[in-house]
């Protein structure tokens, strides 16, 4: 089932069960909700899963002002989808993002009363954590020029073990051993994103800068040998304050393609903390 809202496209998977807490998957940049399809499996059995595309991303419409994408006015949107998830699930909801969804979840559990709808943020390496704006060089292409120049490559060479590698070997540190459907599907999502290109802009445009304004619980999982936002970009200070951090050595910029029964594990003991009532032990 899915449907759109607040101008995200929402899949809807998991438990039936009425009192099953409440997941929402956010994708990063130039991603769709197939980000997560090594995740689902772990967390369908016992939770209700809201994954979503990103404006622009996936089969989610694009927005008319590039403004639109930027992390904060992402954020925003993404609050007012949590509200209306939570009216529907009589219940808060959980807040879990890759990269640049990372920093979409800090934005939404920022906003003002956020806490009413959401229970809890889980940030798998995510994006906008540094001091100040860190902008691509201009001249460095970009993934989605990369995506689409793979795109015209023989059909079938970016599943091979040297098409995987060059396709996704920025991203996962076993590109290998990731199943050619993630591989072709994370290659299509990224070309053929039509908010990438405002989507990029506004991550280098800005910081996330309402730390002190997050009143949920926070985990935080950056990547030893995450080659798009190595473990030196990603400042704690700028996280906010009850934050647990989590630095994993052997895993890339997509934990969730590297480690999915870990990743799994993390936002199940943050969700079981959350509705404690306690947040996660330091």
């Amino acid at each position: 089932m899915s449907g759109l809202l607040e101008g995200f496209a929402v899949h809807r998977a998991g438990s039936a069960a009425a009192q099953a807490p409440a997941v929402v998957l956010v994708h990063g940049l130039g991603g769709a909700a197939s980000t997560w399809s090594l995740l689902v499996p772990h967390l369908a059995a016992d939770h209700r899963l809201h994954v979503l595309d990103l404006p622009g991303h996936g089969t989610a419409p694009p927005v008319a002002e590039a403004s639109a994408m930027s992390p904060a006015a992402l954020g925003e949107r993404l609050h007012r989808l949590a509200a209306a998830l939570a009216a529907e699930e009589g219940r808060r909801v959980h807040l879990v993002g890759h990269s640049l969804g990372g920093w979409v979840c800090l934005e939404a559990a920022a906003a003002p009363g956020a806490e009413e709808a959401v229970a809890s943020v889980t940030a798998f390496t995510p994006a906008g954590l540094w001091a100040s704006p860190r902008r691509r060089p201009p001249l460095l292409p970009t993934g989605q020029q990369f995506a689409r120049l793979a795109g015209r490559l023989p059909v079938g060479l970016v599943t091979t073990a040297v098409g995987r590698t060059l396709a996704l070997g920025a991203t996962s540190t076993a590109p290998r051993r990731l199943p050619a459907e993630v591989v072709r599907g994370a290659v299509e999502a990224v070309a053929a994103a039509a908010g990438y290109a405002a989507a990029d802009a506004g991550i280098g445009a800005a910081s996330f800068t309402r730390a002190g304004d997050v009143r949920v619980p926070v985990t935080v999982v950056a990547g030893g040998r995450d080659r798009v936002l190595p473990p030196s970009f990603l400042v704690r200070s700028c996280a906010p304050p009850q934050t647990r951090w989590l630095e994993w050595a052997r895993s890339g910029h997509v934990p969730v393609w590297d480690h999915p029964a870990d990743c799994a594990r993390v936002v199940r003991e943050q969700v079981r903390s959350a509705r404690a009532g306690d947040g996660p032990a330091a």
